[in-house]
């Protein structure tokens, strides 16, 4: 029998200079960065990322991105969870 975790997709708008620290933030929170698109200096990243890793996210990107970054996200679904990740 697996565990799942519910996942949502996650749409990000940071200044282009944030872009790296943003990045590295969402893959310590093992998101999957699903693209990437550039406008007038900002740059829109989409990813998936279990709902779990999203707590105290607000406040992080805030700080990586000196308060210039939003973020959205939707719910897609569930997905296994690895053996990693403990039971609550």
């Amino acid at each position: 029998m697996a565990l799942l975790e519910p996942v949502v997709e996650l749409t990000a708008t940071v200044p282009d200079d944030a872009v790296g620290a943003v990045l590295g933030d969402l893959a310590a929170r093992r998101a999957r960065v699903t693209g990437s698109t550039t406008r007038a200096g900002t740059v829109i990243v989409t990813a998936t990322v279990p709902l779990a890793e999203l707590f105290g996210y607000a406040t992080r990107l805030r700080s990586r991105t000196q308060g210039r970054g939003t973020f959205t996200t939707r719910p897609t679904g569930y997905a296994t969870a690895p053996s990693t990740v403990p039971t609550r």
